[in-house]
């Protein structure tokens, strides 16, 4: 597993309905499967060193957009990404986030 802990605020908002997703998490408040599995995310997307290019698509309705800060390894970066600029290594670390962002909402 990539050492270190790690910190991430996302939000995801927008769409068609324009409602709001949000999780916030640790890696000491995860199981150490789900934490080895996101850590291993987060350095598979490159997010520390990723170029996120301006939108392409401003004016594509209904489009999500991606607010994710994450604190790892002594690094912290706050990136805005949407669905007109995200790079295609991000999918899956954002993905699992949406669905951690909903197994949240559901429990509270």
């Amino acid at each position: 597993m990539p050492e270190g802990d790690f910190h991430i605020e996302f939000q995801r908002s927008g769409g068609f309905t324009g409602g709001s997703t949000r999780a916030e998490l640790s890696s000491q408040d995860l199981d150490s499967v789900l934490a080895e599995e996101l850590a291993l995310l987060i350095e598979r997307s490159g997010f520390f060193e990723a170029v996120v290019l301006e939108n392409r698509f401003l004016n594509m309705p209904d489009q999500f957009i991606y607010e994710i800060t994450i604190e790892h390894k002594g690094k912290r970066r706050k990136l805005e990404l949407s669905d007109g600029n995200m790079p295609d290594l991000f999918r899956p670390l954002i993905n699992f986030l949406v669905g951690v962002a909903r197994k949240q909402r559901r429990m509270t």
